[in-house]
């Protein structure tokens, strides 16, 4: 009579999506858009929901060389290490868009939580 009347589908729907905001808030400007549902965030593609990955990587694990850090210090650049203060977050959709976001390594309790509820919510 007054409104409409949400299902339980669009209220478990909605529920879910207020869970990935609440997760995502923080990690690098990220954001949870709807219809169709994906993650955003400033200079990134677009990655859909359904069926992505989340990687999560602390600064001192990631095995990446740079070119730079190599052209810097040379051979020198296997033994230097990473920086633990950052924290790297890896999300790859089924059609072949990617994201990278970096955030302070304090928040990696909130990017696990993150990468679980994208893998238990939305699997391919």
């Amino acid at each position: 009579m007054f409104g409409s009347k949400k299902t339980d589908e669009e209220k478990a729907a909605a529920k879910v999506l207020l869970e990935l905001r609440l997760a995502a808030s923080g990690i690098g400007g990220m954001m949870v858009r709807k219809d169709p549902l994906r993650f955003t965030a400033p200079g990134q593609m677009d990655v859909p929901v359904k069926g992505a990955k989340v990687t999560v990587d602390r600064g001192e694990a990631a095995k990446r060389i740079t070119a730079t850090r190599v052209a810097l210090t040379g051979i020198f650049a296997l033994a230097l290490k990473k920086d633990s203060t950052k924290l790297f977050v890896t999300i790859e959709g089924t059609d072949g868009s990617a994201m990278l976001l970096e955030c302070s390594a304090s928040k990696e309790a909130n990017a696990r939580k993150f990468a679980m509820l994208v893998h238990a919510k939305h699997p391919a």
